[in-house]
């Protein structure tokens, strides 16, 4: 399975339930920058939950992979 597919279906589903938004916006060889958006953007744990998801995409797709994260609170603005 994708890493992107794999990602919104198993990962970003339950970040969802709880406000948060995160997505794969770049992937190259074992490492994927997300992007966190909604309450991901500013939240404490958020480096704590994406190495649950790093431990999962081991265990579920068989794939070493880091993630790392660019924060985008909604109010920002470029």
């Amino acid at each position: 399975m994708e890493l992107k597919a794999w990602f919104e279906a198993e990962i970003a589903t339950c970040v969802k339930a709880d406000g948060g938004w995160l997505e794969v916006s770049s992937e190259s060889g074992n490492t994927a920058e997300l992007t966190a958006r909604g309450e991901c953007a500013h939240c404490a744990a958020l480096e704590r939950c994406l190495r649950w998801a790093e431990t999962r995409a081991k265990r579920e797709l068989g794939r070493e992979i880091r993630f790392t994260v660019t924060r985008v609170p909604f109010l920002w603005r470029k």
